[in-house]
């Protein structure tokens, strides 16, 4: 199997962002009152707001570009807010490209950057927001999925290689937690309505397969036993039904799950690699804070780590400061310490590995992103996930739905879930493809 592999492609390269002719220019270029043109860029990180790192950003952007004022307004329910915002033109001059827009819609909110098959010579992660061979947003920074650990509790419960199979994976959790009863083994993060989202993400590296999402549109039973998305899910049912996850998943707190992982209070999330930084913060020995792959093997004999685009960074089609937003989408992608300040992979090619994700390379551990979809298709999978209504990729739905059963709050067994989303996704393949 032809395997799409980061490590291949980390090439260094020296270059600007390639503005194609395909993206219109400026519209008018109102000015502020100090005569400098004004930009808003509105983000996710609001984090960044209160501690200031926003300021230092706009200030290093200044040095190079003085004559562009640059208005950050950052926003904690990003996705929801701007799918609100987008039904206006009101919804900054820069903005991070929400994945509640549809490829086919791409054109109608965003100012085109370039064609695919050029940016991808400088640029990884561009097939979620490309459509017909145009790019419409540049990934911030890249990012695996896996496990967020605090490998010194593994350590004292005499555990020291980390599980490859989800058989090892629960007896090292039950160790854990014979060892330290006061251990949550593994946090579910259930209320936060996007953390669980994350079981889903890991699918690429979990199979060792770049095309499983491909091929997911065509299997009207990608969830039966013995596949991929099956085995993923069992797992977090298992866990849950022999009690190794939090006692109330509904009172689940993620900003304080961060702080009691980095103390030993927990010791698994799944959650994607930009959260390593956040977690190593917080601990009094950051070297407690590791990253490690999803607990399955492929059928090569290997094991791989998805990694997929964070958000995207683009340009909003009804801006009237087309020509200074392009300026700030090159410097935040080409100049800025974005990918490093957050712990992630640099989306331009050859830049920038976190320590994190470089051990793990050193273990045997291969990283692997999707394959686009086939031309033509790069909406089908979305369409389907959106017409099953299962919450694959988008929501905690499905996966709140297996903790519910394992938790015995609800009677439906884990099969019957399975046999259920099944169900569903065929009825979306028929009601997409007819």
């Amino acid at each position: 199997m032809k395997k799409k592999l980061l490590g291949t492609m980390a090439v260094a390269i020296g270059f600007s962002l390639v503005l194609s002719a395909c993206g219109s220019k400026s519209g008018s270029s109102d000015n502020s009152s100090d005569g400098k043109e004004t930009i808003t860029f509105i983000n996710h990180k609001t984090d960044w707001t209160s501690n200031g790192k926003w300021d230092e950003y706009i200030k290093e952007f200044n040095q190079k570009y003085p004559d562009i004022n640059v208005k950050v307004e950052t926003i904690t329910d990003y996705a929801g807010q701007m799918k609100i915002r987008m039904n206006s033109k009101d919804y900054g001059d820069v903005f991070m490209l929400p994945d509640t827009v549809k490829p086919q819609d791409f054109n109608k909110f965003v100012e085109p950057i370039g064609k695919q098959n050029e940016l991808e010579e400088k640029y990884m992660g561009l097939s979620n927001k490309s459509y017909e061979g145009i790019t419409y947003g540049l990934p911030i920074a890249i990012n695996a999925t896996g496990l967020l650990v605090n490998k010194k509790l593994f350590e004292e419960a005499g555990i020291k290689e980390f599980p490859k199979t989800p058989e090892e994976f629960i007896s090292a959790l039950k160790t854990i937690k014979k060892k330290n009863p006061d251990v949550i083994p593994l946090y579910t993060n259930y209320a936060s309505n996007w953390a669980m989202a994350n079981w889903d993400f890991v699918r690429v590296g979990a199979s060792g397969n770049p095309d499983i999402t491909n091929e997911m549109t065509s299997d009207k039973a990608p969830f039966a036993e013995g596949k991929t998305m099956n085995t993923i899910y069992k797992l977090l049912y298992d866990v849950t039904k022999e009690g190794l996850t939090e006692k109330d998943p509904s009172t689940t707190d993620w900003e304080q799950s961060k702080q009691d992982l980095a103390d030993g209070k927990i010791a698994v999330m799944v959650l994607g690699s930009w959260a390593i930084q956040q977690v190593q913060e917080l601990a009094e020995d950051p070297e407690d804070i590791a990253f490690e792959t999803f607990p399955m093997t492929a059928e090569d004999g290997k094991q791989y780590i998805t990694v997929a685009p964070d958000y995207n960074i683009a340009i909003n089609v009804n801006s009237e400061h087309k020509e200074a937003a392009r300026k700030f989408v090159e410097w935040f992608i080409n100049d800025s310490n974005y990918a490093k300040d957050t712990g992630a992979i640099s989306a331009v090619k050859g830049k920038y590995y976190p320590d994190a994700l470089k051990s793990m390379q050193d273990t045997g551990v291969e990283f692997i992103e999707a394959n686009p979809a086939p031309e033509g298709k790069e909406s089908l999978f979305s369409d389907i996930v959106n017409a099953s209504e299962i919450g694959l990729d988008t929501t905690d739905k499905t996966k709140q739905r297996i903790v519910d059963a394992a938790k015995g709050n609800t009677n439906e067994s884990f099969d019957d879930i399975m046999d259920d989303l099944n169900k569903k996704w065929s009825n979306a393949i028929d009601e997409v493809t007819k």
